[in-house]
């Protein structure tokens, strides 16, 4: 169940991404007239939602990391409360049966203060007289320490118990204000993701009948060797992106692109394969989608290095850190302009042995 709270959150993110949308001139003449430029204004106007639910989403994220963390000590906490409880519970029992055996030798033989009790019953029924009673001082002289030793042992067994149920109950408090947290940040990326989704096929629709309508006209059409144009993160043009040797729907920037074109031939030369890619430049939806998936692995909608196309993630092995692919990627990429982050290392904040960038050479 969701609670009032995260419904309140949505409800005024979704009002402050909606505030948040800019107002843009209204074009005359030609201007007007251009499809390609009314879709570019549109989505334009769209990036001011973009950036506001990035922030909306980072803060958010960072929120989930927090209460992910608290949720694992309330838990590491829960476990040792529970072999703590388990423990006296133990305790408790043998301090029970060695009261068993006194009261049991004295139902045998009691003393004559004692025998009231030994007529009551059974011999179960005579220890839980004795320790109703603590009579025990009077069928053994030792005895009374046992008692005590008993009752101490049952009133921390409780309060282990007890301790349990309280963190048992904050676990899941926990894991409830969790998983309410996960469907706010969701819900606050689809906001945007079908309003962009929407503006971005309308640009690339007016692109592509722009195309068309240049090369009827025996124009030149941009390729993918020129720049990356329409550079939000997330949004480059079909056109400046180019495609990657070996590895079919994939594409990077143009300079990024050709640079891993280059590793991946010496990687066949030198390895006899090329490399493996698993995902490139990632459009803002595609970002959208895999954010809505595992939020606390991937990056914010609009932040990502795939969408600026020059990241990929690696497969053939190169999931893994000390496998060939990734060996030979550490000892070359750099000469190619390619690095592994910081971040993305063995002792980084996200250990990805699959995740490449492009810096340059």
């Amino acid at each position: 169940m969701v609670s009032a709270r995260s419904v309140l959150r949505r409800g005024g993110l979704v009002l402050a991404l909606a505030v948040a949308m800019p107002l843009t001139p209204v074009p005359t003449g030609a201007q007007a007239a251009d499809p390609v430029a009314v879709a570019e204004r549109e989505l334009a106007g769209l990036r001011a939602e973009v950036d506001a639910a990035a922030q909306v989403l980072s803060d958010g994220t960072r929120r989930l990391e927090v209460g992910r963390g608290e949720l694992e000590r309330v838990q590491h906490e829960l476990a040792g409360a529970q072999a703590e409880a388990d423990a006296a519970q133990a305790r408790s029992v043998q301090a029970r049966e060695r009261l068993r055996l006194i009261a049991a030798a004295a139902y045998r033989s009691p003393v004559p203060d004692s025998f009231a009790l030994a007529l009551t019953g059974t011999p179960d029924g005579f220890v839980d007289a004795v320790v109703a009673r603590a009579d025990l001082d009077r069928v053994r002289g030792s005895s009374t320490d046992v008692l005590r030793a008993a009752t101490a042992e049952r009133v921390s067994a409780q309060g282990a118990v007890r301790t349990v149920e309280q963190l048992t109950a904050e676990a899941a408090d926990r894991e409830r204000d969790l998983a309410d947290q996960l469907a706010a940040l969701r819900a606050t990326a689809d906001a945007t993701a079908a309003r962009l989704a929407g503006a971005s096929a309308r640009l690339e629709a007016a692109r592509a009948a722009q195309a068309r309508a240049s090369r009827s006209r025996g124009g030149v059409v941009a390729t993918c060797a020129g720049p990356a144009r329409g550079g939000a993160n997330g949004f480059l043009e079909a056109g400046s992106l180019c495609p990657l040797d070996g590895a079919p729907g994939h594409a990077l920037r143009a300079d990024a692109a050709a640079a891993f074109n280059r590793m991946t031939a010496a990687a066949l030369a030198e390895r006899g394969s090329r490399l493996c890619v698993n995902d490139s430049y990632r459009s803002y939806a595609g970002q959208v989608s895999v954010f809505r998936r595992t939020p606390q692995l991937a990056a914010v909608p609009g932040t990502s290095r795939h969408g600026l196309g020059v990241a990929v993630d690696v497969g053939c092995g190169g999931e893994r850190f000390g496998s060939s692919t990734y060996r030979w990627l550490k000892a070359n990429a750099r000469r190619f302009g390619w690095v592994h982050p910081a971040w993305a290392e063995p002792g980084g904040s996200m250990p990805e042995p699959w995740h490449w960038e492009y810096v340059g050479g």
